[in-house]
């Protein structure tokens, strides 16, 4: 009995220190960066139409795909 919770505790260790995180900070893929992610327009007339430009910089490595946008 002891020699095979031995095993399992080797087996446990070996795996935990050979198989890289799945949230590793070198994970490949998109990476949105937005510079200034809040915008205040003060007060606003009720009608009034206002916009503002966010500006969003993918700084990963594949292509980055905006599917949804919702305001806040």
């Amino acid at each position: 009995m002891f020699k095979a919770l031995c095993h399992i505790l080797l087996f446990s260790c070996l795996v935990l220190f050979t198989v890289p995180p799945a949230m590793s900070e070198d994970k490949q893929g998109p990476k949105a960066v937005i510079t200034d992610p809040e915008f205040d327009f003060k007060e606003v007339k009720q009608g009034a139409i206002v916009e503002h430009t966010f500006k969003i910089e993918n700084r990963g490595d594949l292509p980055l795909k905006i599917l949804n946008v919702r305001p806040g």
